[in-house]
């Protein structure tokens, strides 16, 4: 289990959720940023953060089909609800995990060295690290006047992701950019070209 009673290496792989194609972290569950100081303003936000996490995935609380009109014959037909739109949906389990986890202090140390650890190590092998999904730039809608490229978030910010044009200059050695959502703590990675002189 994550759940170490010393600070032994966590299993990254035991640390993260999800369905084999898009793994999340704890950070991601509560929706908070990995990058909060550990303070007593940290421990307010992550309770408030687990208790509105509970409310969101509470079984009761998400619906299981949508009620839909078949034109075809007049009558409601319960039809399931699009997977592209809906966000995923965290177990109890899986919440209270992540809250143990980030509210204990050495516990959160030891899941921050082993998400850095299979970070490095899935840079290493295919690019990517865990929960991150991947964009060219050309699939970013682009702002001639600001000069900045934005992608909306699942989180629903319309313009979530933004990169300006000095961010890619600082990066252009290596082609891709991690970019932060404005509005909540997922990332994603936009690979570019860069042009020649």
């Amino acid at each position: 289990m994550c759940e170490p009673t010393t600070t032994p290496p966590i299993d990254q792989a035991a640390c993260a959720v999800g369905d084999g194609h898009n793994l999340y972290t704890y950070y991601d569950i509560l929706q908070i940023p990995p990058s909060t100081e550990w303070n007593l303003h940290y421990v307010d936000e992550l309770k408030r953060a687990y208790r509105r996490a509970l409310l969101v995935h509470h079984p009761d609380k998400i619906p299981n089909t949508v009620e839909s009109v078949d034109k075809s014959n007049g009558n409601n037909k319960p039809q399931a609800p699009s997977l592209s739109t809906q966000p995923p949906n965290y177990s109890i389990d899986e919440i209270t995990t992540a809250y143990k986890v980030l509210s204990n202090a050495n516990k959160r140390a030891a899941y921050d060295e082993a998400l850095r650890r299979n970070e490095t190590d899935q840079r290493g092998q295919s690019g990517t690290h865990i929960g991150v999904e991947v964009f060219d730039l050309e699939d970013m809608a682009y702002d001639d006047d600001k000069e900045i490229w934005s992608r909306s978030c699942r989180c629903g910010d319309e313009r979530g992701y933004m990169v300006a044009v000095d961010d890619l200059e600082k990066e252009s050695q290596h082609g891709e950019i991690f970019v932060g959502c404005l509005g909540c703590s997922l990332f994603i990675k936009v690979m570019f070209a860069v042009e020649g002189d």
